[in-house]
């Protein structure tokens, strides 16, 4: 059994080493990654569906401190169903820490894209004059998904001075917003 134990923390040990490598190489994405079912939204996912989810690296963190706490428990002279039951212990213990580390970190993730069509509607303040009848652009200051933006601005009707507050109407391009005076 002790074979056993020795073996499972050897290959457990050594692939977390590699997962970690390769997360250092590669900029904090390994092909491992995909650990999340691709049907989940980040912001779908609840803790018991990533705590159980097998994955590479649960399943890998359970081997790893199975293999361990077996290693430790026999060299200590702990009798061998005792061995196993605390090695068993550290491995399920260590495959649900793994998998909240992994959904807490998921839950931090975020795709930073702005729905700029979202805006359509919104008041918006004008941070360069915008020329009169399409004729160029001026920019305007909006919140959109929490988050303050400048964009390119364009209208149909009169000139809008700076710091005027404006409707948007539309887009116009993907970077340029259509408005109008706020009545």
């Amino acid at each position: 059994m002790e074979t056993i134990y020795l073996y499972c923390s050897a290959i457990g040990g050594g692939l977390l080493l590699l997962l970690v490598l390769m997360m250092f190489v590669s900029g904090g994405e390994s092909e491992f990654d995909s650990d999340a079912s691709p049907e989940l939204d980040a912001g779908d996912i609840d803790a018991s569906r990533v705590l159980f989810q097998l994955s590479l690296k649960t399943v890998i963190a359970f081997i790893t401190f199975f293999g361990l706490a077996g290693m430790a428990c026999t060299k200590g002279g702990v009798d061998t169903s005792t061995t196993l039951a605390v090695a068993l212990a550290a491995g399920f213990g260590a495959f649900i820490m793994v998998g909240y580390v992994m959904q807490a970190m998921m839950a931090l993730q975020s795709n930073g894209n702005v729905d700029l069509d979202s805006a359509t509607g919104q008041t918006a303040k004008v941070d360069l004059r915008i020329p009169a009848h399409n004729s160029g652009s001026g920019k305007i200051a909006v919140i959109v998904g929490g988050r303050q933006i400048t964009r390119k601005a364009i209208t149909n009707g009169d000139a809008i001075p700076t710091g005027a507050e404006v409707v948007i109407d539309g887009m116009t391009a993907p970077d340029t917003f259509e408005v109008s005076p706020r009545k």
